[in-house]
């Protein structure tokens, strides 16, 4: 059985591409989200004595992670569950279910290979920004580059394995790398 790190670092590095090859993939990802929800549902401290007492302290608390609401947190508080790791797993959750499921073939390689200079390109801006903003414009479009943002950040798995997650936005909200790219052609 592996730590809630680790299933957490096993989802984030199925879903570091922005996309899933498949919906094989994409449920392994959220898989591995509920099981780290299931850690962190293991770390509940009872207040009550009787079974009836803990019972009760547990009623409300969601099974599963896809069932957290924000009106859970007083519930996980009341348990002494963290609220930050909890909300943060439902997060990458939503984020999750949203990518886009692009299946390996001839047809969409090219647009994979294009997501993947792009997201190089964004792992680079520390070292060389404005070569990054340049081959940024040049894939997305100048006047579509105005309406994109962009977050990034490292992230490393339990395995030692470092890698770069990006997360795009069109006009300040959360949109999916391919469907930027493909507005390139409708400006």
């Amino acid at each position: 059985m592996l730590t809630l790190q680790q299933y957490i670092d096993k989802a984030l590095e199925l879903g570091s591409k922005s996309y899933f090859t498949s919906k094989a993939q994409q449920k392994d990802a959220l898989d591995y989200l509920n099981r780290a929800y299931e850690c962190v549902r293991k770390t509940m401290v009872h207040k009550g004595t009787t079974p009836q007492e803990r019972w009760s302290e547990t009623y409300y608390l969601p099974m599963y992670l896809h069932l957290v609401k924000e009106k859970h947190r007083k519930v996980f508080e009341n348990l002494s569950i963290d609220c930050d790791v909890v909300f943060q797993l439902l997060e990458y959750r939503n984020q999750f279910k949203s990518f886009e499921i692009i299946k390996p073939s001839k047809k969409n390689d090219e647009l994979t290979n294009l997501m993947d200079i792009v997201n190089e390109a964004v792992s680079k801006e520390k070292e060389f920004p404005k070569q990054t903003e340049v081959t940024l414009q040049s894939y997305i479009g100048k006047d579509l580059y105005k309406r994109v943002s962009y977050n990034w950040h490292y992230v490393t798995n339990s395995y030692g394995t470092t890698f770069i997650r990006v997360f795009w936005f069109l006009d300040g909200q959360f949109t999916k790398l391919s469907t930027i790219l493909s507005m390139k052609g409708a400006n």
